[in-house]
């Protein structure tokens, strides 16, 4: 239906046959013979410029030759001629400057593209238009000299306010039919969103007795002013007329832009009707400034009050929702679980819901936070379309999703939402040519429940779903889990146990055990590796695999890493060697964290000279999963290290990315063969030929190669008949204690006889 509009013919139609209405109606209103209160007929002009495009110039020309030989007394063909193109060019180039060098938006949905219309197209360009009209008409003898100032004015003004008063309404009016438009400007900002409708604590019936009421105000308010202005017993006397702007400030204040022009429209017509006759031509020119000032007043302070009331809802916007994915933030989301904990009735079935993405660190790292960000966008709109309408979702931060569903029939069906939203994430996302399948954990915390006798705040609930979703990536990662008791007794135990473990490391509370390491030749000591033991207050002796992992996680493992290595280098140091002996040499595991760390070189070079041991007794461990990070940097620490004559041994070898290329580009001394291997020795050929395979390896390469986790004395002769350097296990010495760790290191005979017995009175000591 709205196409038409387009075919110019009836675009001029229309244009033509509005523009002669209005033109007959305006001249009921005059001041002095053909100069009228005001002149709405120009306002189509901009309108028609501004909506449909410059192209439609001729239209403008038509329209003043319909005045000029329809509804005025016609002017010789010259004086029409220059009176014609005074009033079209102006209002043509008002048309053009507020297109193209200004941008303005012409559905004036700010205060800059409202400020410049009014400069413009309701305050420049009549008053050009005026003054090349009268100047023509003087020139031509069609009008006396001295009046050419009052003509110009009043003139002016009628055009002024004629723009003023119907131009902002019919723009408002067309602008919600954006595909009319035609003449939009290339470059058109983007408006502000619409403020929230304001909430009123008198509404009882809906929007529509608002609506109604507040018409009946203004209405109310506009014809009192009116009468105010220039009714009443007053007649035609202008004393009052400041009483219009009563209504102007009071719509514009409550309600913006909009309802202000309306007024202003309304206020208008009503002084014009009510004045008509009855203005002589000493009041007439007055009157149109007193209108003029209305009208203009009343268009920018309602602009002023629509750009507070979109600050406003801007700043609430961006308060409550995230600016990325237009979902809610954190506290908007913890006001709407404390509002549905505190309905009245209360809303026991509901469930709060933590997600967060399994990969969503590999998209940012590979192809940049901006990829991220789309990613990002994409989950946010399929969260938002797999849930209810009054379900609530929030994005807390980063990858970070949070779900609140209210009026559950029960538990199972918070399972079968959390199943939606996880199915919601499945289709890929392309992003930058790729294909990204987002996978997700969540963690579901339920409110049909009470913790300590008490129902569940929004704080606990929370909590929870955190809890279970650190549970659902910790076991398996891409389900959703229910929150339980366990649980949180599990992260109680775990922060408790973090604690404990961060003052034990800060009050040298740890302590270093050592697990001996012979010579498969002579089976004396070698060396020591050193593990650390944790004797708890309350829990005992705790080994490694009970507060390591937690340590990882924590980021302790650093300061405990450098704790252990400076207390077993400074135990060794001072450990006197059994008689004709060599000391003893200390073997320390060095971790990711420990070898990122970019002053590690420094470090290590420290606790040689602190505590006195040389270079040649120190070798580091590290796994071949630490290899793996940033592989440059991580071969530039260990040539630095071997540089300063420690040693640096491949631990755990065959359990990780095992690679040929780290042995031939890292500069490793020793190679340690993983316990499983060597337990597959006990009847496994090819457990047996796979040891053969790496003892072979190690001498073709030059490796000192250590056989861990000998058990039995059948595992201690194949590795000592397969080639094997070195061995360590429970079979030789389980870890012992720093007391007998240096009893062991004085004495004089070697721990295995070389029959593959372990000496009496060693295997005495510890079995």
């Amino acid at each position: 239906m709205l196409s038409v509009w387009f075919r110019p013919l009836l675009i001029g139609a229309v244009y033509l046959l509005a523009w002669y209405g209005l033109d007959v109606a305006s001249q009921q209103f005059a001041v002095t013979p053909e100069v009228t209160v005001w002149y709405p007929a120009v306002a189509l002009d901009v309108v028609l410029l501004l909506v449909f495009g410059l192209r439609f110039w001729p239209l403008l020309v038509l329209s003043r030759l319909v005045h000029a030989f329809f509804v005025v007394e016609p002017l010789p063909a010259l004086p029409l001629l220059a009176s014609v193109v005074a009033m079209v060019v102006p209002t043509l180039g008002a048309g053009w400057v507020l297109l193209r060098p200004l941008h303005v938006n012409p559905r004036l949905p700010r205060l800059r593209d409202v400020a410049l219309f009014v400069g413009v197209a309701i305050l420049g360009a009549p008053l050009v238009a005026a003054a090349l009209q009268v100047f023509t008409l003087t020139a031509a003898g069609l009008l006396p000299a001295g009046r050419g100032v009052t003509e110009t004015l009043q003139l002016w003004a009628g055009s002024a306010t004629g723009v003023g008063l119907l131009a902002p309404p019919l723009l408002l009016l067309l602008g919600r039919w954006p595909d009319l438009w035609t003449a939009a400007p290339a470059e058109v900002p983007t408006p502000l969103p619409e403020p929230p409708a304001r909430e009123d604590p008198a509404r009882t019936g809906g929007w529509s007795w608002v609506w109604v009421r507040d018409a009946a105000v203004a209405t109310v308010l506009v014809v009192l002013a009116v009468w105010a202005g220039y009714g009443g017993p007053r007649g035609t006397s202008l004393n009052y007329s400041y009483a219009l702007f009563i209504p102007v400030l009071w719509i514009a204040t409550r309600h913006g832009f909009a309802p202000a022009a309306v007024c202003v429209l309304a206020l208008n017509v009503g002084v014009a009707l009510l004045t008509v006759g009855r203005i002589q031509s000493g009041s007439g020119l007055a009157l149109q400034f007193g209108l003029v000032t209305v009208t203009v007043s009343g268009l920018l302070l309602g602009a002023v009050i629509r750009e507070r009331q979109h600050l406003g809802a801007r700043l609430s916007q961006l308060a409550l929702h995230d600016p990325l994915t237009g979902l809610g933030n954190r506290r908007l989301f913890a006001e709407r679980v404390t509002q549905a904990l505190e309905a009245h009735p209360p809303l026991n079935s509901l469930a709060v819901l933590l997600m967060d993405f399994d990969n969503f660190k590999a998209i940012n790292d590979s192809l940049g936070h901006s990829a991220g960000d789309q990613v990002l966008i994409v989950a946010g709109q399929r969260l938002r379309a797999s849930v209810r309408p009054d379900d609530t979702v929030a994005r807390l931060g980063g990858d970070e999703f949070a779900v609140l569903l209210q009026h559950l029939p029960g538990p199972q069906q918070a399972l079968e939402a959390a199943d939606r939203l996880l199915r919601a994430l499945e289709p890929v996302v392309a992003v930058q040519g790729l294909e990204w399948q987002v996978r997700a954990s969540l963690g579901i915390a339920l409110h049909d429940r009470v913790e300590d006798g008490q129902p569940l705040n929004g704080e606990t609930l929370l909590r929870n779903a955190d809890v279970a979703l650190y549970h659902a990536k910790a076991h398996r990662r891409g389900r959703a889990q229910v929150f339980d008791d366990a649980m949180h007794r599990k992260v109680v135990d775990r922060l408790e146990l973090e604690g404990e473990l961060r003052a034990a490391i800060a009050g040298d509370a740890l302590e270093v055990w050592y697990q001996p390491v012979i010579d498969l030749e002579n089976g004396h000591l070698r060396a020591f590796e050193a593990l650390v033991r944790w004797r708890h207050p309350t829990r005992g002796l705790l080994p490694p695999k009970t507060f390591i992992p937690l340590a990882e996680d924590t980021g302790l493992i650093v300061p405990l890493d450098r704790w252990m290595l400076r207390a077993a280098a400074r135990e060794i140091a001072g450990w006197a060697p059994a008689p004709g002996r060599p000391p003893p040499a200390l073997g320390v595991n060095l971790t990711a964290a420990q070898l990122h760390l970019p002053d590690l070189g420094n470090e290590i070079r420290s606790v040689l000279e602190d505590t006195g041991l040389t270079p040649e007794q120190l070798t580091l461990e590290l796994t071949e999963n630490v290899l793996m990070d940033d592989r440059a940097a991580t071969l530039a620490t260990m040539r630095a290290l071997r540089g300063l004559g420690i040693g640096l041994a491949l631990d755990d070898f065959g359990t990780g990315y095992s690679s040929l290329s780290y042995l031939r580009r890292f500069p490793i001394s020793d190679l340690k063969v993983d316990r499983s291997f060597i337990a597959d020795l006990d009847g496994s050929r090819s457990g047996t030929a796979l040891v053969r395979a790496v003892a072979e390896l190690g001498r073709a390469l030059r490796l000192t190669t250590v056989a861990e986790g000998i058990e039995t004395a059948q595992q201690y002769a194949l590795v000592r008949e397969l080639g094997f350097t070195l061995a360590q296990g429970f079979y030789i010495s389980p870890p012992l204690d720093a007391r007998a760790a240096r009893t062991l290191a004085q004495q004089p005979g070697p721990l295995v006889a070389p029959t593959g017995e372990t000496t009496g009175s060693h295997r005495q000591r510890w079995s």
